[in-house]
């Protein structure tokens, strides 16, 4: 990819907003970068490897996946294209991964150097600025994720609070999989794939393709929004 591709692609990602096309390319003209591609479900990095780079997902998608000590997986979340990877575990006494990230696609991730990287956000506020909203975002949606586990007690109230935070243009997928999902919210399948049904039989849901839905919001129940 050319540095004035990935500099237009770069002013749609959060630690470069409010740049130009032309001060991006200067920044990445500043820092060793490199794009790195993975095949569908390969695992770019395990819990507990060392976080030396900054990391955006520049194509695809991924998710990031815990162990318990059971042996079960947790599937922590979703990551797409444009977002940074673990931006709150760059700096810091453990700057490690804090999950295994694997491609829920063919993808690419840009890396590059956290220390150049650091220079060139002393030398701009708006990088600074960038940074700190970014690492801040991702502690509130941590937040907002133990707020969630503890306050939707029904499987019900889980899947219509995920669908109001990640469905599209009226339509929901669940990603990166029913089993994957129902690992999160640590329930069994079956049980999910049931209140799923259950939504479709009360006309909140009308299923459109292989795992994914049509919402129909007007059938949400205000307690459940």
């Amino acid at each position: 990819m050319k540095i004035k591709d990935l500099s237009i692609f770069l002013t749609k990602v959060s630690l470069f907003q409010g740049l130009t096309i032309e001060e991006i390319s200067e920044c990445l003209e500043k820092i060793n970068f490199k794009i790195e591609k993975y095949k569908k479900n390969e695992t770019v990095f395990f819990r507990g490897d060392t976080l030396e780079k900054v990391i955006i997902i520049i194509k695809g998608s991924a998710y990031g996946e815990m162990q318990k000590f059971n042996g079960d997986t947790i599937v922590i979340g979703e990551m797409k294209a444009g977002e940074v990877l673990a931006s709150a575990f760059l700096f810091g006494e453990n700057n490690i991964f804090p999950v295994d990230l694997i491609t829920l696609e063919n993808s690419k991730l840009l890396f590059f150097d956290k220390e150049k990287y650091l220079d060139i956000i002393h030398s701009d506020k708006r990088l600074l600025l960038n940074f700190i909203t970014e690492i801040s975002n991702k502690s509130q949606l941590l937040s907002k994720r133990i707020w969630f586990n503890f306050t939707n007690k029904t499987i019900e109230e889980k899947i219509l609070s995920y669908i109001k935070e990640n469905s599209k243009n009226g339509k929901i997928k669940f990603l990166p999989s029913i089993s994957a999902l129902a690992k999160r919210f640590e329930v069994t399948r079956p049980a999910l794939s049931r209140e799923i049904s259950n939504l479709c039989k009360k006309n909140i849901l009308t299923k459109s393709e292989n795992n994914a839905y049509l919402v129909n919001f007007s059938n949400f129940s205000e307690k459940n929004i």
